[in-house]
Parts: structure tokens; sequence; C-alpha cells
């Protein structure tokens, strides 16, 4: 279980991966539509998976050992697919080509401090003609720059905040979910549908976050107020999953949970 556990990290680690590289690939102008885009298709591929995995079990009485062997082969092609991906032809923070009168500016919606901007000037024009012995150096101040200008918007620090947080959470609940089912519904007893409701919670997550790709809301304006509401839909479903003696209101706190969290990491995307 801990060799699992480690895999799943550097999985997850790679995935924040593929979503930066999205953002390097794309002008500022598309950002809300592909993270919808990126997030619902990687979600209904994730149905396609639970349901796949619900009809294998139910119907062709597969052993989960075959499950397994099915998800290694499909990662391995993952993997496989993402080594043809093409290269950024330009980056967000790096190999940036700053011009002495106009300082860099980030793609970025937030607003830039006056000072910080007096930073990048300063640090454009001592990169504009790099030494070799001050390259290093000024990547890491660049990269100094690039975080206390991030962080000086209140509305990033919380939705970033939140992101960690609540995606620890996340993988928390979908890691103990099935052991909290199964002590509701014990599987030697019981008639088990784990893998479809995975199924149909994951295609309202995909729905969720496809929405919010068109959705016309200033987040700035009403993004803390969606982050309370959503935030303590997920913990009220938590709480009457705990409390719950039935497996399908379990079941169905579940499809709250998951929905609200899909539709708010989409947000903070």
């Amino acid at each position: 279980m801990q060799v699992v556990e480690f895999f799943y990290g550097m999985v997850t680690a790679t995935e924040v991966a593929y979503y930066a590289y999205i953002y390097s690939v794309v002008s500022p102008e598309h950002y809300q539509k592909v993270s919808g885009y990126c997030r619902s298709v990687t979600l209904v591929a994730y149905t396609a998976a639970s349901v796949l995995g619900q009809v294998l079990v139910s119907l062709a009485n597969l052993s989960y050992f075959y499950l397994h062997v099915i998800s290694l082969a499909s990662v391995s092609v993952a993997f496989f697919f993402s080594l043809f991906l093409p290269m950024p032809k330009k980056s967000m923070f790096f190999h940036a080509k700053p011009n002495k009168e106009t300082p860099q500016k980030l793609p970025r919606e937030n607003a830039v401090l006056g000072e910080t901007q007096k930073d990048h000037k300063e640090l454009g024009n001592q990169l504009s003609s790099p030494r070799p012995n001050n390259v290093a150096l000024g990547v890491f101040v660049q990269w100094f720059l690039d975080l206390k200008e991030c962080y000086s918007s209140k509305h990033l620090f919380y939705w970033s905040l939140w992101w960690a947080f609540s995606t620890a959470g996340f993988n928390q609940v979908l890691n103990y979910v099935q052991i909290l089912w199964d002590f509701k519904a014990p599987s030697q007893s019981s008639t088990i549908y784990n893998g479809a409701v995975e199924a149909l919670a994951t295609f309202g997550g995909a729905i969720a976050a496809f929405t919010v790709g068109y959705m016309k809301v200033n987040w700035d304006l009403l993004g803390e107020l969606a982050l309370g509401i959503f935030s303590a839909a997920d913990a009220g479903s938590l709480f009457l999953m705990h409390f719950t003696a039935n497996i399908w209101v379990c079941y169905a706190s579940l499809l709250i949970f998951k929905s609200s969290y899909m539709l708010l990491i989409t947000i903070a995307a």
C-alpha cells in the first residue's frame, strides 16, 4: 500500500505539470475554456473507466487482478503519447527576452504592484546583457520576483491555499471512501455499485468543469462566495456520509462532494 501511495503521489505531481503545460501553449484569453476542456475530458475518461470496471466485475466476473493489468496498460499508453506532445514555444517564467525600455510582464490578469514592476525593470536591464557567472543568480531572482508578484494578490493566495488543502482532502476521501462503503454495506452480503457510483460522480464533475469554461462570471467579485458555498456543501456531504447508515445516502453524498470539488478546482485553475 505504501508503494501504491508513492506512485500515486508521483502521478498526482505530473498531473499538475500537465495542466501547467496547457497554460504555456495557449494565450491567456483561452485559459478559462481550456481549463474546462482539460478537466472535463479527464473526468469523462475516468467515467468511462469506472463504467468499464463495473461492467467487467458485475457481468464478466473479472478478477480485480485483471483490472490492475488494464490500468497499468492504460497509463503506459498515456505516458507513451505524452512523449510526442509539442514543446512550448514560449515560457511563462524563464528564457524570456526582456526589453530595456519595457519590463517583461507575465500573462496574468492580477494587478501588479508598482514596486514589483520596478524590480522587474531593473532585473530586465540586468539580464539583457547577462554575464555568465550571473545567469543562474538572475534566474533565481526572476523566480523570487514572480512568486512575490503572484502572491501579492490576496485572491490568488486564497485560491492557492484552498487548492493545496482541498486536493489533499480530496485524495484522502477517494482513498478511504471505498473502505467506508464496505463498512456501511459489506461486500459479502450486499450488492456493490461502487464503480457505477464513481462513474456518475465523475461524470457530474465533468459537466461542472465543462460549464465553468463558459460561465461569464467575475471571479474576483464572486469567487470567495462560491468558494465558501461549495466548500460548505463538500463538508456537509462528508459529515452525511459519516453519520448515515444508508449506503444510498453515502452514494448521493459522494455525487455532491465530487461535483462541488471539480467545479471549484476548475475555477481555481
